[in-house]
């Protein structure tokens, strides 16, 4: 397949981007090497791993903090070391000469002094910072003040619109290129706005040429948009290349990169997205971020769903007159809630079944965890890092006065995606994956999953368009 290279944060290269995924699953290695092959590698700015006085690259990080407060500065300081390091190796791996990105979620818990402490330190090794999961509207100022190019990640034109006028038209002269992530098929956080239908995917050409609408008009007709979502072989794509209405065009891959010889991820992680069916990924929004996102459906993820069954409605006080008159006590402050007695057969229920512990959510339900269950969010709530800005998990905010009630109906993502990436534990730890991840197992290239490639040979399939 004859690509044609692309002008990406002031480099040509051939317009393939390997997508940033946190918590360490794409590092200095798997970015460096992307980038050694001609393309743009990112690793993820997400709590990544970084070098102990030995030289020896880190295990999930332990916490000495006495509150979330400390955990959190902690976590900021880690965070920065472990982007230096990451930074450092894909560096090396692309002979120094390579193009690569830094991945960083807005709603990361102290994003922004992160991104201040990396950039000043990273000279030279980080070329962009690619950014999304939230608005990051001072993503540009921080950027260009590092003489660093950043990458917007958007869903639509008009969060790319309220980008540009609050902020990103001060500094268009960093701009390396706009980041189309597909709402519906792309893995992880999925920008999916409240006009969108989660169960009625769009295809996304005409999301493109509206964007490019703009990006024209606004003097960015040269700046390219990196496709993200759904892609699998480029020649599924034609239509999208030297197409007129959408400019020039890279693309982005983040599942196929999951597996290869130089994924951190275990072999059992890498066999589990080697053999997942059709279906197996879909849109959910159990993330404590409050987006949607797309995740495989192992047994952690059918826990979390099987828990929405287990609610009933309570009012804090006993009312005869409302059937609110059955009386259940908290497990975790012994007060005493009431239930409608239509409900009680339902409570009995559940805990015939082992869901005995009995927890408050902040839409007035009561939800039936089992005891294990029940032990393990306290003592995830307990140890809270302050991984996000905002956690609806463990109710943390880092903006003062912002206030969020703890929700035992999510979880804590920074465990559950430390795990994935540190563990061979695939079924009870939090795998992101993008919607057509099934296609590894119908792609006569991995050999019905018994060929994992290096970095080069996935790059140079490929290049092939397929």
């Amino acid at each position: 397949m004859n690509l044609k290279s692309i002008i990406i944060a002031g480099k040509e290269i051939f317009p393939l981007v390997e997508g940033g995924k946190g918590v360490n699953v794409s590092t200095g290695l798997t970015s460096g090497r992307w980038a050694n092959c001609g393309g743009a590698g990112t690793f993820s700015g997400v709590n990544p791993d970084f070098k102990d006085e030995n030289g020896k690259l880190t295990a999930p990080i332990s916490f000495k903090g006495k509150n979330r407060f400390e955990r959190q500065i902690e976590l900021i300081k880690y965070g920065i070391k472990g982007c230096l390091d990451q930074a450092k190796i894909a560096h090396e791996e692309s002979n120094g000469n390579g193009l690569v990105f830094m991945n960083v979620l807005w709603e990361q818990g102290g994003s922004q002094e992160l991104l201040k402490g990396v950039l000043e330190k990273a000279k030279g090794t980080i070329k962009a910072i690619s950014c999304g999961a939230g608005m990051p509207f001072k993503l540009a100022d921080i950027c260009s003040e590092n003489n660093v190019f950043y990458n917007p990640i958007v869903s639509s034109v008009r969060a790319f619109q309220l980008l540009w006028k609050r902020s990103y038209s001060r500094f268009k002269d960093w701009l390396g290129a706009v980041i189309y992530e597909d709402p519906w098929v792309a893995g992880g956080h999925n920008g999916l706005s409240n006009s969108d239908n989660p169960n009625q995917p769009e295809k996304p050409m005409q999301r493109l040429i509206e964007i490019r609408k703009f990006m024209n008009e606004v003097g960015l007709k040269s700046v390219p948009i990196i496709i993200a979502g759904g892609i699998w072989w480029l020649s599924e794509w034609i239509d999208y290349l030297d197409n007129e209405e959408i400019g020039p065009v890279g693309f982005q891959f983040g599942t196929r990169p999951m597996v290869t010889v130089e994924s951190p991820l275990a072999d059992t992680v890498k066999q589990k997205l080697l053999n997942t069916e059709k279906g197996d990924v879909k849109l959910q929004r159990f993330s404590p971020t409050g987006l949607y996102s797309s995740a495989i459906r192992n047994e952690f993820l059918m826990e979390l769903e099987d828990q929405l069954n287990r609610q009933i409605r309570f009012e804090e006080e006993q009312n005869f007159s409302t059937g609110f008159d059955v009386g259940v006590e908290l497990t975790s402050t012994g007060k005493t809630v009431y239930i409608n007695k239509a409900d009680k057969e339902k409570l009995e229920s559940f805990i015939k079944k082992g869901y005995s512990k009995v927890m408050k959510t902040p839409d007035d339900t009561l939800l039936f965890v089992s005891e294990n269950r029940y032990k393990t969010i306290m003592e995830d709530m307990k140890n809270c890092v302050g991984c996000l800005s905002a956690c609806m998990f463990s109710g943390w905010a880092q903006k003062e006065g912002l206030v969020i009630k703890p929700d035992p109906r999510y979880f804590c993502i920074q465990k559950g995606l430390q795990g994935i990436s540190h563990t061979d534990d695939v079924k009870n730890n939090w795998l992101f994956a993008g919607q057509i991840v099934h296609r590894f197992k119908l792609d006569p290239f991995y050999k019905n999953g018994t060929f994992i490639p290096t970095v080069k040979q996935l790059f140079e399939r490929i290049l092939t368009g397929y």
